[in-house]
């Protein structure tokens, strides 16, 4: 099994540099080909549909063999974990799956399990906190926007917490529930008196804190993306920027999944 493995990354950094050397013949500068600018770029380049100076890619970059060592540009290289050990080997099996020249896989830009999350700086009653705001690309007749699907901050968390339950005395409708009164005017909160059906919302409770001017909303300062396109995997893509290297949208991460990830997955994975 090692052999085979250490086969494997020979012939994947062979391809590599076979890659490389075909993309400078066209003329484009180093710093176009290792960058990546746009999420698009990164669709187009996964799916070997165009090269780096935005033409037109050969047919032959589609064969399993050129198009692993392309694919292999997407990642951020500047992370050593890619070199060796478990996730080298992860992204191999990766690679091998997405270039199967049998099956070969590809990524659907107008597809609605995309997903991102950003993270914005936010004032709750003069605190500054850093909540997270979960999107998802919702398509209708080829165009497609993103659609708030939930949120996450350290005050929504804190909300969400199981408390105590509490009950309310099966006479108190003969009291105007005077008791109900007395405890919420002592603090207690009034999420207490739900049964166990009850389901925190935190987007509900985000947007209504933000509406209401209870929280302030800032700007945006990192946006992270999920591609969940290839079955039984997840892309988790970060725009890195510097001025040397490969830089822009890269792979950050790959995580095999058994079944479609849900908020609270994609939330803990940011």
């Amino acid at each position: 099994m090692r052999c085979f493995f250490v086969f494997i990354l020979l012939a994947a950094t062979a391809c590599t540099a076979w890659a490389q050397t075909a993309v400078k013949r066209i003329k484009t500068p180093e710093s176009t080909v290792q960058e990546v600018k746009q999420l698009d770029d990164f669709f187009d380049r996964f799916n070997a549909a165009r090269l780096p100076n935005g033409q037109k890619a050969p047919d032959s970059l589609k064969t399993a063999r050129i198009r692993l060592a392309y694919l292999e540009q997407l990642v951020n290289s500047e992370d050593t974990k890619w070199q060796k050990g478990p996730e080298r080997e992860k992204l191999i099996r990766f690679l091998q799956l997405v270039c199967d020249e049998r099956n070969s896989l590809f990524l659907n830009k107008f597809d609605e399990q995309i997903f991102c999350i950003t993270s914005c700086n936010v004032d709750y009653f003069g605190t500054q906190s850093l909540a997270d705001l979960l999107f998802r690309r919702k398509v209708s007749n080829d165009r497609h926007q993103w659609v708030l699907q939930g949120a996450s901050d350290p005050f929504m968390e804190q909300l969400e917490q199981k408390i105590e339950a509490r009950g309310i005395i099966p006479n108190a409708h003969e009291t105007n529930f005077l008791s109900l009164s007395n405890d919420l005017h002592a603090g207690i909160p009034l999420r207490s008196y739900t049964d166990s059906t009850f389901r925190f919302d935190a987007l509900s409770a985000f947007i209504f804190a933000v509406d209401s001017r209870l929280i302030k909303f800032n700007e945006c300062e990192r946006v992270t993306v999920f591609l969940t396109g290839i079955k039984g995997w997840v892309m988790k893509l970060e725009d890195f920027t510097r001025e040397k290297g490969n830089t822009g949208w890269l792979i950050s991460d790959l995580m095999e999944v058994k079944e479609e990830p849900l908020s609270q997955w994609l939330f803990q994975h940011r």
